[in-house]
């Protein structure tokens, strides 16, 4: 593998000043998209891998032009919806692998505080599509029980493979980045179109245009204010804040700093020994599904490798920017230890109260976690990396957190979901 550099990229300019409303428009990234088609009818693929690869331009130029005659549409339905306030949101961020599901999830707990999104969710996001949804699954359930239990169990068979590294359901809370995948501008494009090394600004957002980023972080604005004021119509509480869980956020933080001036960020590290062969043997077990050739897959690998290591430098750089009430760390180690003592120690940090109900739910995660551990255990030879180059590119990172380079057993490489 070729020799990988740390060195950051000049930062692209700041964003345009405006006053924050969040657009009701979809932005998408017709850019991008022209490049990938070009790329795609270049490469000379299988017959199978290029049905696939068309298949997918049409799935997700069909899903963004159907949601954005639904976002337009929620201007006409509710014309006050750019005045939903934004208040404190939480940022969990850090490399893929790093425990952020999980921290994630149990933040979700604090059903008092924070507002998260679901997968489906995601797949609709606008107010309108998520109240027709809502109103035909309960009346589906209410009149075909039997029925809407077995797709219910055959939606929890699907992605076998996949669920074992990465736990997903149609009802669970997810990434927000699927948001930037409708855009066509996330770094999810390179996981269906592995050609990774022809669109490096996938994986840096600092390296757009600042006109670019501003448009997908008011369009991303303006899909959390929907999810605000929906789940507020449908679930009682007071007023509730975002909480967002997302890897690949990372090279948006800066950006989502000055775009949301009171966010908090929560950062979640891990010993890059086990996280960069876990993060490639999720990307090849989504490649296989696939069907991307090998070729393809190592040069993916490349690609993906490097951004993963600029992750580390760059998150670190901007929390080093950020005043310490802004952002907290949490070590891997210690959250799969204790999840609730790690989960107060951050509430402590950012200045947040848990309430008597979220302490008692944390409790309760806590006796699960510890009973519950993957069975995925990986190694950087596995994929042929370098243990000696990987210490030599991650050294202060090393340093800092006390991470060392070792021959790390089954059991301490294990994932806990």
């Amino acid at each position: 593998m070729t020799r990988v550099t740390r060195d950051l990229e000049p930062r692209a300019g700041p964003l345009p000043v405006t006053e924050p409303e969040g657009s009701t428009q979809l932005h998408f990234d017709f850019q991008t998209w022209r490049r990938v088609i070009g790329l795609v009818g270049r490469d000379r693929l299988s017959p199978r891998r290029l049905a696939v690869q068309l298949g997918l331009l049409a799935l997700l130029s069909g899903w963004a032009v159907f949601n954005a005659f639904f976002l337009a549409l929620d201007r006409l339905l509710y014309p006050r919806l750019h005045e939903v306030p934004i208040e404190q949101p939480v940022f969990i961020v850090g490399n893929a692998r790093s425990g952020t599901t999980l921290f994630h999830r149990l933040l979700c707990e604090d059903e008092e505080r924070f507002v998260h999104f679901r997968t489906w969710e995601l797949v609709f996001p606008s107010i309108a599509q998520k109240k027709g949804v809502r109103g035909l699954v309960t009346s589906f359930r209410r009149f075909f029980p039997a029925t809407f239990q077995r797709l219910v169990a055959w939606e929890s068979r699907l992605l076998p493979e996949l669920r074992k590294q990465h736990p997903i359901a149609l009802d669970k809370p997810e990434e927000d980045e699927l948001l930037m995948l409708m855009s066509f501008s996330s770094v999810m494009l390179a996981i269906l179109f592995p050609y990774v090394e022809q669109l490096p600004e996938l994986m840096h957002f600092e390296h757009r245009p600042a006109s670019v980023r501003s448009k997908l972080l008011d369009f991303y604005r303006g899909c959390v204010m929907r999810q605000l004021y929906y789940r507020q119509l449908y679930y009682a509480g007071g007023q509730r804040t975002l909480v967002s869980k997302n890897p690949a956020f990372v090279s948006k933080m800066r950006d989502l700093g000055r775009e949301f001036p009171d966010a908090k960020f929560v950062y979640l590290v891990r010993n890059p020994f086990e996280t960069v062969p876990s993060l490639i043997k999720l990307l090849r077990t989504m490649w296989e599904g696939l069907g991307v050739d090998e070729a393809h897959m190592e040069s993916g690998t490349r690609g993906l490798l490097e951004g993963c290591i600029r992750d580390y430098f760059y998150a670190l750089e901007v929390l080093d920017e950020l005043p310490p009430e802004r952002y907290a760390i949490v070590q891997y180690a210690e959250l799969i230890a204790d999840p609730k003592a790690s989960v107060e120690s951050v509430y402590r940090r950012l200045g947040l109260s848990i309430s008597p109900a979220f302490e008692a739910r944390l409790a309760a995660e806590r006796s699960r976690q510890k009973r519950y551990h993957s069975s995925n255990a990986y190694s950087l030879e596995e994929y042929g990396i370098d243990p000696e180059e990987l210490e030599e590119w991650l050294a202060p990172v090393l340093e800092r957190f006390g991470f060392e380079q070792k021959k790390l057993s089954d059991e301490q490489t294990r994932e806990m979901l």
